[in-house]
């Protein structure tokens, strides 16, 4: 079981069941505190399913998927925005990524207070990606350390 991609699905629902019923602000610009809270909560939640990855004795290309999936969303953002008058099969026209792009905002929902503020530069999107590299292996860093200091010292008692 890979609890990268399990934990991932889980703020996905978590963060939409927020944003409907308590996200909702007066402008669009205002993020309140409780939305950085929970986002901050969810992307520990990331973190320590990179950790229990590690813990389960998991390969480390395990915490990656949910990389793969968000830089693929990016990469059919970026195309269909740069080719998006010869791809226009799944864009909104005038080359405009609308699809991949929304996809690739959703599936980092938890991440949406980040997204507003970073809103209008390219890093709305590159951020989602990277975050989703760096906290699943940084907790399986975190559990390949603690996991191999236990075994070490099992080995020495």
């Amino acid at each position: 079981m890979n609890y990268v991609t399990i934990i991932y699905l889980v703020n996905l629902f978590l963060y939409s069941l927020y944003f409907f019923f308590f996200g909702k602000t007066i402008s669009e610009t205002h993020i309140s505190t409780l939305s950085w809270i929970i986002s901050g909560v969810l992307s520990l939640f990331v973190l320590c399913a990179g950790y229990l990855n590690a813990k389960k004795g998991m390969k480390y290309r395990s915490v990656l998927w949910i990389f793969f999936v968000n830089v693929f969303l990016f990469a059919c953002s970026g195309l269909f925005d740069q080719f998006g008058s010869d791809f226009n099969i799944l864009s909104t026209g005038n080359s405009d990524s609308f699809l991949f792009t929304l996809a690739l905002i959703f599936y980092n929902g938890y991440l949406f207070p980040l997204t507003i503020v970073l809103e209008g530069s390219g890093l709305a999107l590159i951020a989602p990606v990277m975050l989703s590299f760096i906290l699943p292996s940084l907790g399986y860093l975190i559990g390949m350390k603690i996991h191999s200091k236990k075994e070490n010292s099992a080995e020495i008692n």
